[in-house]
C-alpha cells in the first residue's frame, strides 16, 4: 500500500482516560493538521476506540435494518484488528455528513447495498493500522523486533520469550506512537472472519426486547400522534369533521396541514381511535384520476425519447443489429409507493420530539436601546431512519411550530 491519500489520512492520539483512538477522514482539508484525540473538537468521520480495560469500540454511520451491517462493519475491522467478532462493541454515530458521510456519496446514507463495498478497504485499514500500532507498542516496551510479534484475539505476544500483553494494556502508549504511512492488509486467503457464517450481533437484544428503536422513545409528558395523509399525490386537504374524534378519551388536539390531518394524544390507541373516527374529505387534485395504466403508458412514452447518455461504449445498437438471436422483454414494476421508493416502511415512521420554547435575548444590544427578546426554540429528536443527517435537514419546520432558524442548538440521536 502506499502513500495515504487525503481520504485515507488516519489520526491517532490518546482517547479520554487514556486509551487509543483512530479514526479516518473522509474529506481531509489539505495542509490542516489533524486534530488531536485529547481535543474537544476531535471528531473524525470513523473511528474505533481502544480503552485501557481493552474494550474495543467501533462507531456506526451505516444503519442497521436488517440487512446486518452491525454484524458485517465489525467484521471487516475486527479481521485485520486480530479480535473475535464478539470483542467490537457499537455505537451509532450522530448525524454529520462532513465526518460520516459515506466515500463517494458525501451524505450519511444507508442503502443500495453500499455499506460493505464503500467501507471495505477503509475499516480493515482502520484495523490494520490500530493492530500494527499496538504491535509497535508491545516491541518497544519488550525493546524486541516487531516483526518477531504477533497479534491474536486482542493480544499481542512475543513468540521467542513467550511473553504477551492485551491491547488494553498496550492503549495508552500505542497512542503516543506515530501513525505508519504504510500498512499490510491481510491476503484474502488468510481471512478468519471475513466470509464466514457468523451469527448476528443484534440478535439477541432484538430477541429478548432490550434494542431501542425509535418508537420505544418515552419522555415526561410525552403526547404520540397518528397522521393520515393524502392518498394522492398532489392532494389537498378539503375538510375534516373532528366532533367524534374530539370526544375520545385521550384525544388532546387534532391538526389541520395542507395535505395530512394528525390526531395528538395521550397515547397511541388514543391516537389511533381518534384518527378512525375522523371524518375527512381529500381533494385528489390534478392526479386524482391518474392510474398505474397510465404511468406504465407515459413511462414507455418517454422510454422512445432521446434521453440523456452516461456512457456510450462501442456501437451497441451495430452490434444488436447484426446478431443473429434477439431477445427482448418488457419488464414493468408497479407504483408501490407515492411518497417515497418501495422500501419507504423502514424509513422513518415515528420521530419523538421534545420541544422546549424561552425567551432568547438579542447579542450585542445598544447601550441605552429597549433589549429585544424573541422566543427560542431548543429541541431533541429521535428517529428511525436510513439516513439521519437527510431526517435532521428536513425537520426545519415540525408540526409543533418549533422553527429551525440557522444554527440553531439542537440535540440528535439516531436510533
Amino acid at each position: 500500500m502506499g502513500q495515504l491519500s487525503r481520504r485515507e489520512l488516519l489520526v491517532v492520539g490518546a482517547a479520554a482516560g487514556g486509551g487509543l483512538l483512530i479514526g479516518w477522514r473522509v474529506e481531509a482539508r489539505p495542509g490542516t493538521p489533524a486534530p488531536s484525540a485529547t481535543s474537544a473538537t476531535f471528531a473524525p468521520n470513523q473511528w474505533i476506540r481502544i480503552g485501557k480495560d481493552g474494550r474495543v469500540t467501533l462507531v456506526v454511520a451505516q444503519v442497521e435494518m436488517g440487512q446486518g451491517t452491525y454484524t458485517s462493519m465489525p467484521m471487516l475491522l475486527a479481521e485485520e484488528l486480530e479480535v473475535d467478532l464478539g470483542q467490537v462493541h457499537l455505537e451509532p454515530a450522530p448525524p454529520d455528513d462532513k465526518l460520516y458521510g459515506l466515500p463517494g456519496f458525501g451524505i450519511q446514507v444507508t442503502g443500495a447495498s453500499t455499506s460493505v463495498r464503500l467501507m471495505y478497504e477503509p475499516l480493515r485499514r482502520a484495523g490494520a493500522t490500530a493492530r500494527t500500532l499496538l504491535v509497535n507498542a508491545a516491541a518497544q516496551t519488550w525493546k524486541v523486533d516487531p516483526g518477531t510479534c504477533t497479534a491474536h484475539k486482542g493480544v499481542v505476544t512475543h513468540g521467542a520469550s513467550g511473553r504477551a500483553l492485551a491491547y488494553g494494556a498496550l492503549a495508552e502508549k500505542a497512542a503516543r506512537l506515530p501513525v505508519p504511512t504504510q500498512v499490510a492488509l491481510k491476503d484474502p486467503k488468510d481471512f478468519k472472519l471475513i466470509g464466514t457464517p457468523a451469527r448476528r450481533l443484534d440478535t439477541p437484544a432484538k430477541a429478548n426486547g432490550t434494542a431501542q428503536f425509535g418508537m420505544d422513545v418515552r419522555v415526561p409528558g410525552m403526547k404520540v400522534a397518528a397522521i393520515a395523509l393524502s392518498p394522492v399525490v398532489g392532494g389537498k386537504l378539503a375538510d375534516v369533521d373532528d366532533a367524534r374524534a374530539k370526544g375520545i378519551h385521550g384525544v388532546r388536539q387534532v391538526v389541520r396541514l395542507e395535505d395530512a390531518v394528525a390526531v395528538v394524544a395521550d397515547h397511541l390507541w388514543a391516537a389511533r381511535q381518534g384518527m378512525a373516527a375522523l371524518s375527512v374529505r381529500w381533494d385528489d387534485g390534478p392526479n386524482g384520476k391518474v392510474s398505474t395504466a397510465d404511468v406504465v403508458k407515459e413511462l414507455a412514452a418517454a422510454s422512445l425519447t432521446p434521453g440523456v447518455s452516461a456512457r456510450n461504449d462501442g456501437d451497441a445498437l451495430a452490434v444488436i443489429a447484426a446478431a443473429k438471436t434477439k431477445i427482448e422483454a418488457t419488464y414493468e414494476a408497479p407504483f408501490l409507493a407515492p411518497r417515497r421508493w418501495s422500501h419507504s416502511a423502514v424509513r422513518c415512521t415515528c420521530a419523538p420530539t421534545v420541544a422546549r420554547y424561552g425567551p432568547e435575548p438579542s447579542s450585542s444590544p445598544v447601550p441605552g436601546a429597549r433589549r429585544r427578546r424573541r422566543a427560542a426554540c431548543r429541541w431533541r429528536r429521535w428517529s428511525s431512519t436510513t439516513s439521519t443527517s437527510a431526517v435532521r435537514s428536513a425537520a426545519g419546520w415540525i408540526p409543533t411550530g418549533c422553527p429551525m432558524r440557522s444554527g440553531s442548538p439542537s440535540r440528535w440521536t439516531a436510533r
